[in-house]
C-alpha cells in the first residue's frame, strides 16, 4: 500500500513509542492512532517547545518513573500511555 493510500484510509492506525522532554518533564508515550492525528500530536509538541525522539518497546517497558501513569483516549482514537519522570 502507498503512503497515500495509507494516509487516505480512515481506519488505518500507526503506533509508536516516543520519547518527550519538556522544561519541567520527561515522559515515554506509547501512541496509536490514524498517522495524520499522530503528526499533528507531535507537531503540537514541538511547537509548545518539547524535543521529540521516536523510541522503542524496550525503553519504554524499561523507563524508570516515580510519578503516575496516564491514559488518555481522545475523540479521534488516540492512545496515550505516559510515565513521568
Amino acid at each position: 500500500m502507498s503512503e497515500q493510500e495509507t494516509m487516505s484510509d480512515v481506519n488505518q492506525v500507526q503506533h509508536m513509542f516516543l520519547h518527550v522532554e519538556s522544561s519541567d518533564a520527561i515522559c515515554m508515550l506509547n501512541i496509536a492512532g490514524h498517522p495524520y492525528r499522530l503528526r499533528e500530536l507531535i507537531f503540537m509538541m514541538v511547537q509548545n517547545g518539547c524535543r521529540v525522539m521516536q523510541s522503542n518497546a524496550d525503553k519504554y517497558k524499561t523507563f524508570v518513573y516515580d510519578k503516575e501513569t496516564v491514559e488518555i483516549y481522545d475523540f479521534l482514537s488516540s492512545i496515550v500511555k505516559a510515565k513521568f519522570l
